[in-house]
């Protein structure tokens, strides 16, 4: 959460408004908003070790698909 302290939680608005919207509860939208920073924390590092490894997950996916699909 510190990484997300020094960007000054930049776009946080933009994943909080739509589950703030939806919930229709400050206080319930306020964790729900907890949870889901703890969950994507890692791709706000610097070292942007969290978004590389969802890339390359993503990559052995889509090869992983396009592998079935070639053979289909």
């Amino acid at each position: 959460m510190s990484e997300l302290k020094q960007h000054g939680g930049k776009g946080m608005s933009d994943l909080l408004s739509p589950i703030l919207f939806v919930m229709e509860d400050e206080s319930k939208s306020f964790w729900c908003f907890v949870a889901l920073m703890e969950r994507l924390g890692p791709n706000f590092n610097r070292d942007q070790n969290g978004m590389h490894s969802q890339l390359f997950a993503l990559s052995k996916l889509v090869e992983l698909l396009d592998r079935s699909r070639m053979t289909a």
